[in-house]
């Protein structure tokens, strides 16, 4: 069965056991811990994934002098979407303004957030200078970017120019396909993870109830979505790739990790899966697959910036009765496409983790009222997370198509 059959039926039997279990409080704090487990066994396969894959990938791209279009694709698609993302986000509020819902956490106290920012600069630095390569990899279980930057140092001098290097780079590029082929196990058993996942994610809304009596709310955050992945992506990327390669054929094909992501709002539980099907799916090359979806868990985080913008936003509607002024909307949206690029700092919170630096930032105080997203955690950050996993796929068959090497793959050889 096809992978994107197989992740929408399980979805669909997790909605199923939360219509009959979701009230059991019993049922709800078990799928929370089996998620959780499973969130931790994406990183698991996700570390070694991208250290052997983006060291060997990088190598190759350097060996083939490609390393320049890489680049070059990666970082346009990245400040492309991120910008596009937040200025849609700005419209659709302008003119579809809503109140941010009152959740169950509106009210606690807000003393910790005086600690975020401070935090977050300080992990930002401490994590981009990794003093014992080796720590860091065995310690690199919530955060990529010290194992991208090992590999990438790994990577680069594995370039096979002289031949007392081949042997290390056919090791290590060996290696990579093993973890390949342990990504590809993964992605085909995936589904079975995201029943448990789906399962918490809607026993969870069951319980917080606070969505389902927001209807305007609810309708503007699934209209924007919905805009954003049927119209704005595929026009972007059908424009960069000159109207070349079908977006939309990506956009099915890529459902699986796409909902692994919207149901357990993780990006490192889901990239190994991107990085396995996009090779598979989409007939992308393994050393981009292994080199590009890494880099966009990273700077290609337009989906999350954009539904941080729409909450930032609507938290300003709900607490001042007032639309804030144009300027107002731009302002928030910058901040949150600037912030963005820190928020993998804090994975599975990265659109609380934009609102509450940006709201710093603009000097803007709420008087606590920013706690209420802390409920609202696993649809906000899941839409957001489910966009930002498709941002990666465009990207990196976007590179792909750039490079001249994109495969057709025909539907019976896709997973």
């Amino acid at each position: 069965m096809k992978t994107w059959i197989s992740y929408l039926a399980a979805t669909a039997l997790g909605l199923a056991a939360t219509l009959l279990f979701g009230e059991s409080g019993i049922f709800q704090q078990l799928m929370y811990t089996i998620t959780a487990l499973l969130v931790q066994l994406g990183g698991f396969v996700l570390i070694p994934l991208v250290f052997f894959g983006f060291s060997s990938g990088i190598a190759s791209l350097r060996k083939d002098s490609k390393g320049g279009v890489f680049a070059r694709t990666t970082i346009l698609w990245s400040l492309l979407t991120t910008v596009f993302l937040v200025a849609a986000s700005a419209l659709v509020f302008r003119f579809f303004p809503s109140n941010f819902p009152a959740s169950t956490t509106a009210g606690t106290d807000a003393s910790v957030l005086s600690m975020v920012a401070p935090q977050s600069l300080s992990t930002l630095f401490e994590s981009m200078l990794p003093v014992n390569p080796f720590y860091t990899l065995a310690n690199a279980e919530s955060f990529l970017l010290p194992v991208l930057i090992i590999a990438l140092v790994f990577g680069y001098f594995l370039k096979p120019n002289v031949e007392v290097i081949r042997p290390a780079y056919v090791t290590m590029n060996s290696l990579s396909e093993t973890m390949f082929r342990l990504a590809r196990a993964f992605s085909t058993t995936g589904h079975l993870f995201v029943f448990f996942a789906s399962s918490y994610f809607f026993s969870h809304l069951q319980s917080e109830g606070t969505i389902f009596v927001a209807e305007r709310f609810l309708l503007m955050l699934l209209g924007s979505t919905l805009i954003v992945l049927l119209g704005l992506l595929p026009l972007l990327f059908a424009l960069v790739t000159a109207f070349k390669v079908n977006p939309y054929k990506v956009l099915y094909r890529m459902i699986a990790p796409a909902s692994a992501a919207l149901f357990t709002g993780s990006i490192f539980f889901s990239s190994p899966m991107t990085i396995s099907l996009s090779r598979h799916n989409l007939g992308c090359q393994k050393r981009v697959s292994a080199t590009a979806v890494p880099l966009y868990t990273l700077i290609g985080r337009g989906g999350s910036a954009m539904i941080a913008t729409l909450s930032i936003l609507s938290l300003l509607y709900a607490a001042t009765g007032a639309l804030p002024a144009d300027k107002v909307i731009l302002f928030v949206a910058l901040a949150s496409a600037l912030f963005s690029f820190a928020s993998p700092l804090y994975l599975g919170y990265e659109v609380f983790f934009i609102s509450i630096i940006a709201l710093q930032f603009l000097k803007i105080d709420l008087y606590g009222a920013e706690m209420t997203l802390v409920a609202m955690m696993p649809i906000l950050n899941g839409m957001g997370i489910l966009i930002d996993s498709y941002i990666a796929a465009f990207g990196a068959t976007y590179t792909c198509h750039r490079m001249g090497v994109l495969v057709e793959s025909s539907y019976s050889d896709v997973l």
